[in-house]
C-alpha cells in the first residue's frame, strides 16, 4: 500500500530521535499525497452513552526493544501494513501505528502467540488519539465524551488520512478506527490530559513491566516519603510539644498554719531554712 510505506519511510532513517516525528520532517522527505486511503469504515453503538464516541485505537505499544526501528517494523509488517513505527533506543521501547484496526488486532495477537519465553518484547495497546483516561488498555478501545474533542481532533476526525470518519459530522454513538494526529499543528485532547501512571487505572489501566515505565519509581519514592512523614506526625502525637505539668499529690504541711506557693513543676516553695522532718539540720552560719 503505496500511502503506508510513504509514510513509514518518511524521515526515519536514524530511527532514534522522536523528533523525527515531525510532520515538516516528514513530508520533507515523502512525496506529497494527493488523495486519501479511501472510504472509512464507520460505525454506530448506542450503548456507548449520550455524548459519547468510540475510538478503536491503532497504536500498539512494545515493551522490550533492542532492535533498530526498520527490524522490528519488518517484524511487525509479517502480520500487517506498518503505518509508523517510533523507538525509543534509551526507554527501549516502541510505539508501532498500523495502517487498520484489523492489521493491529492482528499484529497484536500474533506477537503474543509467536512470543518466546526468551524473547523482551511486549505488545500492549497504546493510545493515540483522545484523552489517556478515556482509554481501556486492555481492549485498545477509547470512550470519549465529544465535548473533550479539542479543535483541532474535530478537524482530524474529518480530514484523516488513516481512521477518522472521513468527513462525515461527529455524532454521539459514532465509532471510528483512530484517526492520524499531526504533531505541531494544533492542541490535542491526548497532550492536554493527565498521563496515567502505570497500574494505577485499575482494570482498565496501563500495566507495567520489568522497566516499560520510568514514573513507576516516582511513585514508590512518594510513598516511603508519606509513610516516613506519618511516622513523624505519629511521633508528635506521642509526645506533644506543649505539655500541661503534672498535678503533684498533695504534701503533708500541717506544721505551717498557711498553704505554700507552688513552683512551676507543682513542688510547693518552702521558706528559706526550712527542713524536712527527720532530716538533720543545717550547719550554724560560718562553720
Amino acid at each position: 500500500m503505496r500511502g503506508s510505506e510513504d509514510r513509514g519511510r518518511g524521515g526515519r532513517g536514524r530511527g532514534n530521535d522522536y523528533r523525527q516525528r515531525s510532520p515538516q520532517r516528514r513530508r520533507s522527505n515523502t512525496p506529497p499525497r494527493t488523495n486519501t486511503s479511501g472510504p472509512k469504515w464507520v460505525g454506530h453503538d448506542a450503548s456507548i452513552g449520550k455524548g459519547n464516541i468510540k475510538v478503536l485505537s491503532r497504536t500498539l505499544f512494545v515493551g522490550g526493544v533492542t532492535s533498530s526501528e526498520h527490524e522490528l517494523k519488518g517484524l511487525f509488517n509479517q502480520y500487517g501494513d506498518v503505518q509508523t513505527c517510533i523507538v525509543n533506543k534509551e526507554k527501549r521501547h516502541a510505539f508501532v501505528k498500523m495502517v487498520s484496526r484489523e492489521h493491529a488486532v492482528k499484529a497484536k495477537e500474533a506477537m503474543e502467540k509467536n512470543r518466546s519465553p526468551d524473547s523482551s518484547l511486549r505488545t500492549r495497546w497504546g493510545v493515540g488519539f483522545g484523552p489517556r483516561d478515556c482509554s481501556d488498555y486492555q481492549t485498545g478501545i477509547s470512550i470519549i465524551p465529544i465535548s473533550k474533542l479539542t479543535d483541532a481532533d474535530r478537524k482530524w476526525m474529518l480530514n484523516a488520512e488513516f481512521g477518522g470518519s472521513g468527513g462525515q459530522e461527529i455524532e454521539p454513538g459514532m465509532v471510528v478506527e483512530e484517526p492520524d494526529i499531526e504533531i505541531g499543528q494544533g492542541v490535542s485532547s491526548k497532550a492536554i490530559s493527565r498521563r496515567m501512571q502505570t497500574d494505577s487505572g485499575g482494570k482498565n489501566g496501563p500495566k507495567s513491566g520489568a522497566r516499560d515505565y520510568e514514573e513507576d519509581e516516582r511513585p514508590r519514592y512518594r510513598r516511603d516519603r508519606d509513610d516516613r512523614r506519618d511516622d513523624h506526625r505519629d511521633e508528635g502525637h506521642k509526645f506533644p510539644a506543649n505539655t500541661v505539668p503534672p498535678v503533684m499529690p498533695p504534701f503533708p504541711l500541717g506544721s505551717f498554719p498557711y498553704p505554700l506557693p507552688t513552683l512551676p513543676n507543682g513542688m510547693p516553695m518552702f521558706p528559706p531554712g526550712f527542713t524536712f522532718p527527720g532530716a538533720p539540720p543545717p550547719p550554724p552560719p560560718g562553720t
